[in-house]
């Protein structure tokens, strides 16, 4: 039972594309302009295209959601789905038919709920998985893994340029309050800043800044915070973000 598509916006990368091998039946969601490129290095993949005029990745992850319906969004540069509870000696890794079927089932869950964006753990500590509360009604979906569903009124504002997963979270917040986020699992993403290409093209401290001041801007000071170092935990840039919910 397919419940969404599984779709990977990407930019640039056509020969770096590894989310395919971590979950089967990916479509790769690129600008028309970059279709042969991808199709040359990934002959036995599907690729959808959109207009050369959606530039920026919000503006494409309104494409998609518009044009697909009910979807869930990986980035290119995935490296693993993995299980962040586990048996003693037993592998935390999920292969690619599982983890397509682990999407499939979390979106129907979510939609059974009634929640129109769902998730997994924004955390790859299995400290922090709650076996006694493995899935969150409230909270942040990361940007590198999550889906929408068909029917909401959720969007991506083209004013955002680095920070799409604060907007969604926040606006489903305002106008769904509730989410669907099983944190038995998480995907392993490579460091989007080193990565060239894709959103590397256009993140920078200032994107950094301006998106930080619009998400303040429209959702409030009390809701969206700047992260403070602390102990163990380094800051990577001055304007890491946090976002704290009303009713979470």
């Amino acid at each position: 039972m397919e419940v969404c598509k599984i779709v990977i916006p990407s930019h640039k990368r056509h020969t770096r594309v590894t989310t395919t091998s971590v979950v089967d039946g990916c479509i790769i969601c690129v600008a028309e302009s970059q279709e042969k490129a991808y199709r040359m290095c990934n002959p036995i993949d599907e690729i959808a295209t959109h207009p050369d005029s959606v530039v920026g990745l919000a503006r494409k992850r309104d494409w998609i959601i518009n044009h697909f319906g009910s979807v869930f969004m990986l980035d290119d540069d995935i490296d693993s789905f993995r299980r962040l509870y586990t048996e003693k000696g037993e592998s935390a890794d999920v292969d690619a038919k599982d983890a397509y079927e682990i999407i499939q089932v979390t979106a129907d869950a979510a939609r059974q709920a009634g929640a129109y964006l769902f998730g997994f753990s924004s955390s790859p500590a299995p400290v922090s998985y709650n076996s006694l509360n493995p899935v969150q009604l409230s909270g942040y979906v990361t940007g590198c893994a999550h889906g929408v569903l068909k029917g909401s009124r959720l969007w991506y504002s083209p004013e955002i340029r680095c920070n799409e997963d604060y907007w969604i979270s926040c606006l489903n917040a305002y106008e769904h309050r509730l989410i669907w986020k099983d944190t038995r699992f998480y995907f392993d993403q490579r460091d989007t800043f080193v990565n060239a290409g894709g959103l590397a093209e256009f993140r920078n401290f200032g994107a950094e800044e301006q998106d930080f001041n619009y998400l303040q801007k429209i959702f409030g000071s009390d809701v969206v915070t700047l992260k403070k170092a602390g102990g163990k935990s380094q800051l990577k840039h001055p304007f890491q973000k946090t976002i704290s919910l009303p009713f979470s």
